[in-house]
């Protein structure tokens, strides 16, 4: 194994991808990664096309496996070249990818498109692939019921024979822990907002709300950018912060109180579970993985919940609920299983060879 090669390709190298690449390297694979960027300019997204050939055909000849991080336009031609070369191909599913939201104009289903076309054919054609969470596979009823927002590859695809695995993503219990005092009466949720879209979809404005009902908690909104700042008019105890890095977020994690998960799409959310290592209690939206993450550690809610309701549970005493969080993403979610996930897709050598 030492040694040998992997491609991955994604078109947005965020946490998800970089902790892949960092269990591949730590199984002793070397990463030949392809960083390929959705762009809407003509030029550059033909660009990346080319480039994602000529990368593939030096890469993939060299390559155990093939596995790509969301599918879309970055997946087509490294799929081809795989299938071509016989070597086998993962796509690894996150959210945008199963889903179909007229209400917030998100999804790879949400129009009937080349897009879309080009996405079918890709889940038809990879070998396996992979969801972080089940209802991605199987859809979300609650989702539906809340937003109206549609979900599944199944639910898209019911005649689909790619066999589809559910493989969380795994965190760090070593490095996401508690190592500040938390702050009473503070609330904390984390999300890289740039546009109108993801500052609904993360729920953003619910989390407004409670803010206003609770003048005497302190709400922090980390990752939002300047643009999305200046069109919204904010209560006094709401802290507005940039984009945060790892050693930051940790401090912040470990610093608040409680976690608020509001998104109304979304798989397994990354910063939830961060945030429940570094013993924040939850406070979630009860669609997608939200509630298999959170379990009894914290509170469920969904759009027609009242305020009220959400807002009584800060005045309990919930003791020990921030240890039970920490506790249950080290139990659900660990390193083993996704490790085991990637050696179970890439194939091994003879140990006669």
């Amino acid at each position: 194994m030492q040694g040998e090669k992997i491609t991955l390709i994604c078109n947005l190298k965020n946490t998800f991808v970089v902790k892949d690449i960092a269990l591949l390297e730590q199984m002793g694979y070397r990463v030949l990664l392809i960083h390929s960027p959705t762009y809407s300019d003509p030029l550059r997204f033909f660009g990346n096309r080319l480039r994602e050939l000529i990368l593939c055909l030096i890469y993939l000849p060299q390559s155990k496996a093939c596995f790509s991080w969301f599918n879309d336009y970055h997946s087509s031609i490294p799929l081809f070249l795989s299938r071509v070369l016989n070597i086998p191909f993962t796509l690894i599913v996150g959210g945008y990818d199963a889903v179909s939201s007229h209400r917030l104009n998100y999804g790879i289903f949400l129009k009937k498109n080349f897009r879309q076309r080009l996405a079918r054919w890709n889940y038809a054609k990879a070998n396996t692939i992979w969801v972080v969470h089940k209802s991605l596979a199987e859809g979300c009823p609650n989702a539906e019921e809340d937003s109206g927002a549609q979900s599944g590859i199944r639910f898209f695809m019911p005649h689909l024979k790619t066999k589809i695995e559910e493989v969380p993503t795994a965190y760090d219990s070593n490095f996401w822990k508690k190592t500040n005092s938390k702050k009473p009466k503070t609330v904390l949720t984390v999300a890289n907002i740039s546009d109108q879209r993801t500052f609904e979809r993360k729920g953003i404005p619910q989390f407004i709300e409670i803010a206003k009902a609770l003048p005497d908690f302190e709400f922090t909104v980390a990752g939002i950018e300047k643009p999305i700042k200046a069109v919204h008019t904010y209560p006094k105890n709401i802290i507005l912060l940039g984009k945060q890095s790892r050693e930051a977020l940790k401090t912040l994690y470990g610093s608040h109180r409680y976690y608020f998960q509001g998104s109304q799409v979304e798989g397994l959310p990354n910063v939830l579970c961060e945030a429940m290592l570094c013993e924040c209690i939850p406070i979630g939206k009860n669609v997608f993985g939200i509630p298999d993450a959170i379990g009894e550690t914290g509170f469920l809610f969904d759009s027609a919940t009242p305020i009220e309701k959400i807002t009584s549970f800060f005045d309990t005493e919930n003791k020990g609920l921030g240890v039970k969080a920490r506790e249950r993403i080290i139990e659900q979610y660990p390193w083993a299983k996704r490790k085991n996930a990637f050696k179970n897709n890439i194939p091994q050598n003879d140990e006669n060879e």
